[in-house]
């Protein structure tokens, strides 16, 4: 690997089981989707990841708490070394299971999506008290909790609010993200760039150097013309590979954003997950960059470099396409760039905006 292609993070997908089955995920997960990693499998990646160097586990799924064998992997990989992030909707969380949690993830990340009627009308009827007390059992023992709401149509006018409420339960932090229309999602749940923009002005106004203890994270989606992030497209995922996703199913990604599709590195099921990442041929496909006719000579082309990949891909089915999002005056960045709204701090990792 280069100087800069350094796998930093496993987003482990345990399960596509889910006691919720919200209106955005996107991986589409039910009760009735069954598809396990199985254990032994997860044991293995979780041995070849730290041989790799990786620091950090992400257990997620589906909602990997439906797995009765959920707790042992916490354990395996705390046990090798991990900085472990459970992220589960909380719609249950047994008191016999709370030690467990206690003891063997560094963090726990959450999903509220709105204020209650529009949380419990996206997710599920009485999801929202159930994660608010959840939440609170977890914060007032000690653990770090970070929420993350999918801002949408639905649950827009309820951000500010939410974003106080949050801070007054004692969260240490709050992502907000704009939902992009893969799994579930649809087109027309998306906000609008203007409407983005509003949320982001409004709440950089409000909180901008204010000594709170909950970082308020943002996905920066655009950027306007005379605004330098001082991206480079050896920033992204793709080129870095400081990433990995893995499904379920086996498949290994190195994007989100590509999940939906046939361009998975390989199957942990059939090949060791270390060989999957260093040895697959499909390295080769993600490697290409946009070079799309549309914007040679445009002034923004120094900033943008096309824009996203993973929505070019998903959106016209070709990587080398420009970011179907480009507008004039301003550019797409890609969803990894998140805004701290306190400092103002940048990152292309969610993480690094946040304190530990």
């Amino acid at each position: 690997m280069g100087a800069r292609e350094r796998l930093e993070e496993i987003d482990l997908n345990i399960t596509n089981r889910c006691n919720i089955g919200c209106k955005h995920c996107l991986f589409s997960a039910s009760p009735d989707k069954g598809d396990d990693l199985p254990i032994g499998i997860i044991e293995k990646l979780l041995v070849d990841g730290r041989n790799l160097g990786v620091q950090e586990v992400h257990i997620s799924g589906g909602e990997p708490t439906v797995r009765s064998d959920y707790l042992a992997i916490l354990q395996k990989a705390h046990d090798l070394g991990y900085f472990v992030r459970l992220q589960t909707n909380l719609f249950s969380l047994p008191k016999k299971d709370t030690s467990a949690v206690l003891k063997y993830s560094d963090e726990v990340l959450t999903s509220v999506d709105g204020l209650e009627e529009s949380h419990d009308g996206i997710r599920k009827p009485d999801s929202f008290r159930r994660t608010m007390t959840n939440i609170q059992r977890l914060t007032e023992a000690g653990k770090r909790v970070v929420v993350v709401t999918a801002v949408q149509k639905k649950n827009l006018e309820d951000i500010p609010q939410l974003v106080d409420l949050l801070i007054k339960k004692g969260i240490n932090a709050h992502f907000l993200f704009s939902v992009t229309p893969l799994g579930r999602a649809k087109a027309e749940d998306v906000v609008t760039s203007s409407q983005w923009e509003q949320l982001i002005a409004g709440l950089h106004d409000k909180y901008k150097g204010e000594a709170i203890d909950t970082d308020i994270v943002c996905e920066l989606r655009h950027l306007k013309g005379n605004e330098d992030i001082n991206f480079k497209k050896s920033d992204c995922r793709l080129y870095t590979k400081s990433h990995a996703l893995v499904l379920p199913t086996g498949k290994v990604f190195p994007c989100s954003m590509f999940t939906s599709t046939d361009k998975s590195l390989g199957n942990v099921n059939s090949e060791s997950f270390d060989v999957v990442w260093e040895q697959s041929p499909v390295w080769e496909f993600y490697s290409n960059k946009i070079s799309d006719p549309d914007c040679q000579g445009c002034n923004l082309w120094g900033l943008c470099k096309g824009g996203c990949p993973g929505y070019s891909y998903i959106m016209t089915g070709n990587i080398e396409k420009k970011d179907p999002r480009c507008q004039p005056g301003q550019y797409p960045v890609c969803p990894s760039w998140k805004l701290n709204i306190q400092d103002s701090t940048l990152s292309c990792s969610t993480w690094r905006v946040m304190k530990r």
